[in-house]
């Protein structure tokens, strides 16, 4: 499975507003929203799902990066999206750090195996230093797609 597979792009966030755990969560269900890929009605119903979630355990994984993801029975088909925080934001990190880098991951519930396998390609690309340098300096949405396609193996 590739990123480009499930990120979305008009759905990427190059500086979010948010400064809290909530409202990032909430942010990025807000640009996949607006990119028609979920549903307004079912927004606030994911969030709790995502939130009791994070109550499991962060998906701040360290190293600047958290991977917030679910599964939910309004999502029909895997989508995700890409935020940056210049400042950072608290997200209780494992490793205590600030996040800058969030991949949220949205999932239908009968998909166990690609979702374990969309956490899978997440969780290798951002275990590259390089990868997480990149896109924390990318130079806008555009700068982000490229630096995704690229490490998907894709021309750009």
């Amino acid at each position: 499975m590739k990123l480009t597979d499930f990120v979305v792009e008009s759905a990427i966030i190059t500086e979010l507003t948010a400064t809290e755990k909530e409202a990032v969560i909430r942010e990025m269900l807000c640009s996949l929203k607006d990119a028609q890929k979920i549903n307004n009605k079912d927004v606030e119903n994911i969030i709790k799902s995502l939130m009791k979630r994070e109550e499991l355990g962060s998906t701040g994984i360290g190293k600047g990066v958290a991977v917030p993801h679910t599964k939910h029975d309004s999502i029909k088909k895997i989508v995700g999206s890409v935020a940056r925080s210049t400042h950072g934001v608290d997200f209780n990190a494992l490793d205590g750090e600030p996040v800058h880098l969030f991949f949220l991951l949205l999932s239908p519930n009968d998909s166990a195996g690609s979702h374990l396998a969309a956490l899978e390609r997440i969780s290798t690309v951002i275990r590259d230093n390089d990868f997480r340098r990149f896109m924390r300096e990318a130079n806008g949405k555009e700068g982000i797609i490229e630096i995704i396609k690229e490490v998907d193996g894709i021309q750009v």
